[in-house]
């Protein structure tokens, strides 16, 4: 422990000892039992002072330290902003950025802070890409006092737009209450949700055709039969199959066998309403939903699909034109009373019967 600082109590030491040697030398008479009174009571108080002394002299110590491990604390935390290759941030609850380190910068497309700093004083809609993506991540802020895993667009410096993952926090600024200060990490996922979307992409289309493949568009053809079912609309389903498509294969060669499922699968594209499914259930066959569609529109579309494949022709290698047909199953129901799979079964049944009757034709099974 350090002494008290070299000379701070000697006047007062001296003079308490001058008290001292005066009392026992008798010369003080009937004022001494006084004085010794006195004289105890500036022992005492000296006996103090030195002891808040030594307790001022441990705390300046344990400030010193404490002082210390802050500036290492905060050399340490300036390293692990300045080096970490995650983006970090402090920012205001406004959207408002006050500081980015380094990564955060990079991933934006800046070589530094400042330059990322500079073009969002200029711009604080910047980085996000509208103002709605600004809106939710301050919403989340605003009500939860935290962000976790918030995905969202920015724009990056060459004007491209890159998706990142916000994990954020909200608290009163120490320095500057109530003002709330916003601590967080950036993350660029853009290429983590181009390949989810690739295998998303994968998992419920299919390949050749770009149309919906079999389970997916079971999965949506039953998803918007819930959604309808308590209206009194009709649901209609058309199953087709390419005529003769096997002998296309065995003339021509799989590659073109290949084309014509794709030219059919963008002739059912071309004629049919976007809220329309279709989806390849495999082979030479399709399936097309129409969730609101009467038996007379479901029989016209129909027809008019067919008639439209009847008239197209496919390019062949050797300069010739290859025709091709297709058969085409209906059937519509009230949406109150079908279920997916009937729905198939009595299309696909009126299908084989368009196909033994000559193929090239529609035939509607109406149930009511």
């Amino acid at each position: 422990m350090t002494p008290p600082a070299p000379g701070l109590l000697d006047g007062e030491e001296r003079t308490l000892r001058a008290a001292e040697d005066l009392l026992t030398s008798g010369r003080l008479g009937d004022a001494s039992e006084p004085f010794a009174e006195l004289t105890g009571q500036y022992s005492r108080l000296l006996r103090h002072v030195r002891s808040l002394i030594k307790v001022s002299d441990r705390m300046q110590i344990e400030l010193n330290h404490l002082n210390d491990r802050l500036r290492k604390s905060e050399l340490k935390y300036r390293s692990l902003f300045d080096n970490v290759s995650e983006g970090i941030f402090i920012a205001q609850l406004s959207g408002r950025f006050l500081d980015v380190n380094p990564a955060m910068a990079h991933t934006l497309g800046y070589g530094t802070p400042l330059e990322f700093l500079r073009v969002h004083e200029e711009d604080e809609l910047w980085p996000f890409l509208d103002e709605s993506e600004k809106e939710r991540f301050i919403a989340n802020l605003a009500e939860h006092g935290s962000a976790t895993r918030l995905q969202t667009r920015m724009l990056h410096k060459d004007d491209s737009i890159i998706w990142v993952e916000i994990n954020a926090h909200a608290h009163a600024d120490d320095h500057s209450a109530p003002i709330m200060i916003v601590e967080g990490i950036l993350s660029d996922i853009t290429e983590r949700k181009r390949m989810v979307d690739e295998l998303r992409y994968l998992a419920t289309t299919d390949g050749l055709t770009g149309l919906l493949n079999r389970r997916h568009f079971l999965e949506l053809c039953e998803h918007e039969l819930q959604r309808r079912r308590r209206s009194d609309q009709h649901m209609g389903l058309l199953m087709l199959d390419a005529d003769h498509f096997k002998r296309i294969n065995d003339s021509y060669g799989h590659d073109i066998g290949d084309e014509v499922l794709r030219a059919l699968s963008r002739l059912c594209r071309k004629q049919f309403r976007e809220g329309d499914l279709i989806g390849r259930l495999g082979g030479e066959e399709f399936a097309i939903l129409l969730p609101s569609s009467s038996p007379e529109t479901t029989q016209d579309v129909a027809e008019r699909l067919r008639r439209s494949i009847e008239q197209t022709y496919l390019p062949m290698p050797d300069g010739t034109m290859l025709s091709f047909t297709v058969s085409i199953g209906t059937c519509t129901m009230p949406t109150s009373q079908v279920a997916i799979g009937a729905l198939l079964k009595l299309a696909d049944q009126a299908l084989y019967e368009a196909k033994r009757s000559g193929r090239n034709r529609v035939i509607a099974h109406l149930a009511e």
